[in-house]
């Protein structure tokens, strides 16, 4: 039979550690408890006497007490892991948030820093994005000198991956880059998008920005300004502060006069894009060698607030918690009964004991 947790099941194993440690440590306050009880009793009472006026108060009488407790929590740790067996159709909520990604294209994203070029990087790691959340509508806007739409929103990732691999230095044929175009494009997607769905709430909603940061056209504080009212705007920087050469008929599409080539040194313009980033009300990453980066944008991300996209029907297996909630609870409910039930037991030792001590029980 399939079994399944909350947690994927390979982590299971980090699941039993940290309850045997729990149980652990409970076993030893329960026992520390019982130690210190039992010292108090014999500080103020007589060894001889010690049963007679503890009668129903014994170890022996108690330690259920004890189990009672051990067990339960065992039920209740087990019910936060919530166990899964057994096959039902279920309908699922698919929770979606809107991204909107702005991808610098400018002749200075061929720079070879980060290997094997920025652009590249980028494509990267927005894939990496997208795996991280697929249930998400991604749209693409490309940019250099000028901003188009490359992919309006939308849920079919294959049709994005398609779009994103086709983007090169030669899909914008404006020279430059302007960031404020870009990010004027994406505003213009949410505004349209909000008046369509009546929905103008900022917080499902983020556009991130990859670019390098050479911005040479453009106001591109006022623009995020302008997004922020649509969109959180989230940035990450593609570069090198100290920058990286760049051939200038790579960058501008010709050679000096003198039919040499020369050189621009193409530098990450983490100034810029920070203040875009703060009145965008987003926040800003430069680009790391792992994904470090990109975990650190889909922790902001996750943060924001998600919508039903839509519901469908799927056969998931059934989340079976109410099994060791109700065993939990019925330990605990034992524990309460027993200790209303103690002080009987002092009665009843008394009683039994009094004809064969040959006196009257009395306290």
């Amino acid at each position: 039979m399939e079994f399944g947790f909350a947690f994927p099941i390979r982590y299971v194993h980090v699941w039993l550690g940290l309850t045997t440690l729990v149980l652990a440590l409970l076993v030893l306050a329960l026992l520390a408890t019982e130690r210190r009880r039992r010292e108090r009793v014999e500080r103020f009472v007589e060894a001889n006497l010690r049963d007679r006026l503890t009668a129903g108060r014994s170890v022996v009488s108690r330690r259920p007490l004890f189990w009672f407790t051990v067990v339960g929590s065992f039920f209740l740790a087990l019910t936060f892991a919530q166990p899964r067996w057994g096959r039902a159709w279920q309908e699922v909520d698919r929770l979606s948030r809107d991204i909107m990604i702005c991808l610098d294209t400018s002749e200075s994203m061929l720079a070879k820093n980060p290997l094997p070029n920025r652009l590249e990087r980028s494509k990267q790691k927005i894939l990496a994005l997208i795996d991280r959340a697929p249930g998400d509508r991604y749209g693409l806007v490309a940019f250099s000198g000028g901003a188009e739409l490359q992919c309006p929103l939308t849920h079919d990732q294959g049709y994005f991956r398609a779009v994103l691999n086709a983007v090169d230095t030669d899909t914008i044929s404006y020279e430059g880059t302007d960031i404020a175009a870009a990010l004027h494009e994406a505003t213009e997607v949410f505004k349209e998008d909000a008046e369509q769905t009546g929905d103008y709430n900022k917080d499902a909603r983020a556009i991130l920005l990859i670019s390098d940061g050479e911005q040479v056209a453009g106001d591109a504080v006022e623009a995020a300004e302008e997004a922020a009212r649509y969109a959180r705007v989230y940035v990450i920087g593609v570069g090198d502060p100290n920058g990286a050469e760049i051939r200038i008929p790579d960058l501008v599409r010709r050679t000096t006069r003198g039919g040499g080539e020369a050189t621009h040194l193409s530098k990450l313009d983490e100034d810029t894009l920070i203040k875009v980033a703060q009145f965008g009300q987003g926040g800003y990453i430069r680009t790391t060698p792992d994904n470090r980066d990109i975990e650190e944008i889909h922790g902001h991300i996750e943060r924001l607030a998600a919508r039903s996209a839509d519901s469908d029907i799927r056969f998931h297996l059934v989340n079976r918690y109410q099994w060791p909630l109700a065993l939990a609870i019925l330990c605990f409910a034992a524990e309460g009964l027993w200790v209303a039930v103690l002080p009987k037991f002092r009665y009843w030792g008394r009683r039994f004991r009094s004809p064969r001590e040959g006196v009257r029980g009395h306290a």
